[in-house]
């Protein structure tokens, strides 16, 4: 049963791994895995995992019982940078689910933390992002300018105007680095639109400047690292699930 649960991870989305945990929770064997004792924390991305949409998945509320009955904590992991921590706890709420901001780690967590050691001189930045990411930024102690930025990123902007682009594309043009908070070129929704995500917004910025920005996010391995540092887990017993290889 190891064997196979490993050759599932390796091939499955998280939603199905989900559904082969949920399907196997009677079978002694499938608990007993030394696979599952050397876990020590699972990190769970959201849309497209637990949830699509305003759909939760019915295997979602017996997998994470699964986890409480074996004591492995968990914690939701998320590239999208439109939604605060305030408003994922609130989303959660409505699927029943109840957890608190201390159980989230965001490409917005992964870039202040990226930013705090290896720069932790910078404070003024310029931000392509929406309202409640500014919010965070500013609580984090960083100052979103208009002038003279230190460092510009760019993130999953549903208020963004052409204006603001462009003068995003000016400061990084001119030498200010610039950082991109995830790479997803689109954000998933059961709804009849194509939400344009991070990913694309950063690609044009690098087209009109001719520079690369430096790339954050899932599935780079420090967004894991520093995860589960903050839960005081080393990253060799964790596990990272996500709806897609490309950002996950």
């Amino acid at each position: 049963m190891a064997a196979l649960l490993a050759g599932k991870c390796r091939m499955m989305t998280a939603r199905h791994v989900v559904d082969f945990f949920c399907n196997n929770l009677k079978d002694k064997k499938m608990t007993k895995s030394p696979i599952l004792n050397n876990v020590k924390a699972v990190f769970l991305d959201m849309d497209g995992t637990i949830y699509h949409g305003g759909t939760l998945y019915p295997t979602t509320m017996p997998f994470l019982d699964f986890l409480k009955s074996r004591n492995i904590p968990y914690a939701f992991c998320s590239n999208n940078s439109s939604y605060s921590k305030d408003e994922y706890v609130a989303r959660l709420a409505k699927y029943g689910i109840e957890t608190s901001k201390e159980n989230f780690y965001t490409s917005v967590d992964f870039l202040v933390d990226t930013l705090r050691a290896e720069h932790p001189e910078w404070k003024r930045l310029y931000l392509l992002g929406v309202p409640a990411m500014k919010a965070e930024m500013e609580e984090a102690g960083y100052e979103i300018v208009d002038e003279n930025p230190e460092a510009v990123i760019v993130s999953f902007d549903k208020t963004l105007v052409y204006k603001r682009l462009c003068e995003a594309s000016w400061f990084i043009y001119n030498g200010v680095p610039g950082f991109s908070t995830h790479p997803d070129v689109f954000c998933p929704t059961d709804q009849p639109t194509r939400l344009v995500d991070c990913g694309a917004i950063s690609r044009c910025v690098e087209l009109a400047t001719g520079k690369t920005l430096r790339q954050l996010g899932k599935p780079d391995a420090g967004f894991l690292q520093r995860a589960a540092a903050r839960f005081g887990v080393k990253p060799g017993k964790a596990l990272l699930w996500g709806r897609r290889r490309a950002p996950d």
